[in-house]
């Protein structure tokens, strides 16, 4: 009797241990999986609370299982990259290039999951994680292009200050506080800083931001503006306090006031100043912190979070290419390469 149950328990096991490779697999470069990776983007983007908008690159592998009792679930694997646009940014998805690799490019790993029943098509977990592209790789590609640094580096926090200082001289009747730091790179020849950030207008003026009698603190969501700037502050050779009258370039976009704004987040976390910010010694926002809580911690790469929020459904026809040939499936996937490989 024990033996019996031994070999039933080895069966399980090892029908587990080979279930994943023998999925009806979905061809990754077909009509159907890029349909349903950009749901999967769509999502993804939507309720990202940090950092910036990605764009799909490879379609990594598809699976579909069927569910009980009906309808079925489309696991994808998905790589991504990151684009210029801030997730505040509410340009589409079609207008925000992809952050070229000269520039110190950032990959996302994505597990999705989809429900697909009747027709109908949604998003029901998301699993994902960041990382830039390696030093070596952006030096050996290009011996002088910015390298990121982390984004509490004290030279890429002075920049910033710096900056947001100038452009509230610009406009006394609206001062402006950071949201959070994005992005932070160090630039050879001449020697540079280059920073990317997201600021919020405040209930006071330039003037009384500098008063210390004026309680200042970000307009609640919805009814102050909120932006996203761009900077380079060169340093002088002999510069070796924090910027006085550097020379600088800055680009601030001020964005329409959105009723509903889906980061109110940011605004709750700026009052909460005793709070870390998600990837607070990291040099890139982690797509690990997309869903979750801003008041939790993540210092590295290696925490995920799974989000079971609800998605916008889709109405489609059930997926019809997954293919049973266990032995030529490997060849459906990877797909293509939409931008570059990092």
């Amino acid at each position: 009797m024990n033996s019996l149950v031994a070999l039933v328990l080895l069966g399980q096991i090892i029908g587990c241990t080979f279930s994943h490779h023998l999925l009806p697999q979905l061809d990754c470069n077909s009509e159907e999986a890029e349909r349903l990776a950009k749901l999967a983007v769509d999502y993804i983007n939507e309720h990202s609370l940090h950092g910036y908008i990605q764009a799909l690159n490879i379609i990594k592998d598809a699976h579909v299982v069927p569910r009980r009792p009906r309808g079925n679930i489309i696991f994808l694997e998905l790589s991504l990259l990151e684009t210029v646009c801030h997730v505040l940014d509410p340009s589409p998805l079609e207008k925000c290039t992809v952050r070229p690799q000269k520039y110190h490019a950032v990959e996302g790993d994505c597990d999705v999951k989809i429900l697909s029943d009747e027709g109908v098509e949604k998003v029901v977990a998301v699993k994902c994680h960041s990382e830039p592209d390696s030093v070596e790789d952006v030096r050996r590609n290009c011996p002088i292009c910015p390298i990121l640094l982390p984004r509490n580096d004290p030279h890429v926090v002075e920049c910033v200050e710096y900056v947001l200082h100038k452009h509230n001289e610009q406009l006394p009747e609206h001062a402006y506080e950071v949201l959070e730091i994005s992005r932070g790179q160090h630039k050879l020849e001449p020697e540079a800083y280059y920073v990317e950030f997201a600021i919020v207008e405040t209930n006071c003026s330039a003037k009384e931001a500098h008063d210390n009698h004026h309680d200042c603190h970000p307009k609640a969501a919805g009814e102050g503006h909120l932006g996203f700037c761009r900077a380079t502050v060169f340093r002088s050779q002999a510069a070796t306090e924090k910027p006085k009258d550097e020379k600088y370039e800055s680009d601030c976009i001020i964005f329409d006031v959105k009723v509903g704004i889906p980061h109110a987040h940011l605004i709750e976390h700026h009052y909460a100043k005793n709070i870390v910010s998600p990837g607070h010694n990291n040099t890139v926002l982690d797509l690990v912190h997309s869903h979750n809580h801003t008041s939790a911690s993540h210092e590295t790469h290696s925490h995920e979070h799974a989000a079971t929020v609800a998605a916008p459904v889709v109405k489609r026809e059930a997926p019809t290419e997954a293919s049973h040939d266990h032995t030529h499936a490997t060849n459906l996937c990877p797909g293509k390469v939409h931008h570059f490989k990092i």
